[in-house]
């Protein structure tokens, strides 16, 4: 877990970086400046791009993590060259389909959210723009040099988005000008993440056209294409509430839960982090079929990725009555959908690289199958639930969804290659945490909002941050802690 340690942390403290940002933007400015309508379609213009860019890619970025251990020593650039290639043919596919549904689209929200059929002609810039930035982070991913890449997306993009808000509060220009400016932005940091790519990356295109490589590459294109609804059922699985919310109750609710939204997206940061240079490790270890490493990598993935999404996961539940008086009242009553939406992530990480494991092996095609069985029963949940219960029942379906989602998953790898995330030092984590979380939630609030909010965090992180290091549970933990404790000794 060297690599994936060093990668990690780098990884990790740009993340945190935008997530800082990200709190500036979305808790504090965004829903305050914007109001309720326009902020919930900034929300929603990108989530409905995000879910037709996953499918416009055609498995582009699986392919690429799957395939580049096979291909990396070619002179010619076979896995971005395919990329490329498909990333095209996506671009024609999606602009077809917005075009050919524009008007049925159109009609589903008229009356809900008639601000996005305003703006519905930015869905195909916002849409090319993420096919290709995914491409180019994607391949910069296999070459374990994603740090600009996530650089650009998660704090370039947000100080511009910032700028572009502060601008339009002291009314620089109009909503219209404001809301393109806003797309803008994406695309701006796709013609950069191009940029860097170049700069990095040999871009000698084309194809080794020996019978041994085209074979390859009909196993590639193959695997692209079953693996494009595992990659959208996931995604829909976690996104599509936010635009079956704008139909069914409007933008103001779309902009409520998008907040706890953003929140629960926090709690996944480690896991990317982890699983981003984890994911190349594995598809190498199928590569020379060293089962011992994917069950290694298995484990001690799951493990820290429960253990640093759950730290920021209590961090916020303990707080989230303090982090939402810095909004308009309409937002303090979104507890329970945050508490939901982080369940759902929680269980998501918490299974570790399930998904990616079945993917990367001769079973993908099951997994293609389960996500698409679990994306139709989610969405007969939703359906049934966001009418009835609204956003809490829209958070409520998902967590559903994906506990059903990665509970299928672990038994199919034990099933069929004996794997399981679940070590002693996992079921002690898992006490550890809910004890910690427990103790900390029934202290009474302490008279000052930054006061409370201190304490109560100080006095989680005392009780799991020791007992974890010197129960041993992690040692990629402690290696933190240690070289964390080394360099304040120096100081």
């Amino acid at each position: 877990m060297g690599i994936v340690s060093r990668t990690s942390i780098k990884f990790s403290i740009i993340l945190y970086i935008g997530i800082v940002l990200g709190y500036v933007n979305m808790i504090l400015i965004f829903p305050n400046v914007l109001g309720d309508e326009l902020f919930g379609l900034t929300r929603i213009l990108f989530t409905a791009a995000a879910l037709i860019a996953q499918i416009a890619q055609l498995g582009t970025s699986n392919i690429l993590v799957r395939f580049h251990p096979f291909l990396k020593e070619d002179k010619k650039n076979s896995t971005l060259s395919l990329g490329l290639i498909l990333s095209f043919i996506g671009v024609l596919l999606s602009s077809s389909f917005l075009f050919i549904f524009k008007n049925w689209i159109i009609e589903v929200y008229s009356e809900k959210a008639g601000l996005f059929t305003e703006y519905y002609y930015l869905l195909l810039p916002a849409v090319v723009s993420l096919i290709f930035f995914n491409l180019f982070e994607a391949y910069l991913r296999v070459l374990l040099k994603n740090s600009v890449s996530a650089f650009l997306n998660s704090v370039l993009l947000r100080l511009v988005w910032l700028a572009l808000v502060i601008l339009y509060s002291f009314q620089y220009f109009d909503t219209s000008t404001f809301i393109n400016l806003y797309v803008g932005g994406q695309v701006i940091m796709t013609v950069l993440a191009f940029i860097y790519t170049v700069t990095v990356a040999k871009l000698n295109l084309g194809f080794d056209l020996s019978s041994e490589k085209i074979k390859i590459l009909k196993t590639m294109s193959q695997y692209g294409i079953v693996t494009i609804l595992s990659g959208l059922s996931l995604l829909l699985i976690n996104r599509i509430d936010v635009v079956m919310i704008g139909s069914y109750l409007g933008l103001e609710e779309v902009a409520i839960y998008s907040i706890a939204f953003y929140m629960s997206m926090v709690i996944i940061v480690p896991a990317q982090s982890i699983s981003r240079a984890s994911a190349v490790l594995v598809a190498d270890a199928f590569k020379k079929n060293d089962l011992v490493t994917i069950k290694s990598l298995y484990e001690k993935t799951a493990l820290n990725q429960m253990l640093f999404g759950s730290i920021v996961f209590i961090a916020i539940i303990i707080n989230y009555k303090s982090l939402m008086s810095f909004l308009p009242p309409n937002y303090a009553d979104s507890f329970f959908v945050f508490l939901f939406l982080g369940l759902g992530k929680i269980i998501d990480t918490g299974f570790g690289m399930n998904g990616f494991v079945i993917l990367t092996s001769k079973y993908f095609k099951v997994d293609t199958i389960m996500s698409v069985g679990l994306l139709i029963l989610s969405i007969i949940i939703k359906v049934f639930f966001i009418p009835h219960y609204g956003i809490t029942g829209a958070a409520l379906s998902t967590a559903i969804a994906l506990l059903l989602f990665n509970f299928s998953k672990f038994l199919f790898l034990k099933w069929k290659m004996d794997l399981t995330p679940f070590t002693k030092d996992y079921m002690k984590l898992v006490l550890l945490l809910i004890g910690s979380c427990f103790v900390t939630m029934v202290i009474p609030f302490l008279f000052n909002i930054w006061v409370d909010m201190i304490l109560r965090s100080a006095l989680f992180l005392l009780l799991v941050i020791p007992a974890t290091f010197y129960l041993n549970i992690s040692p990629e933990f402690n290696e933190i802690i240690k070289k964390g404790w080394a360099m304040v000794r120096k100081k």
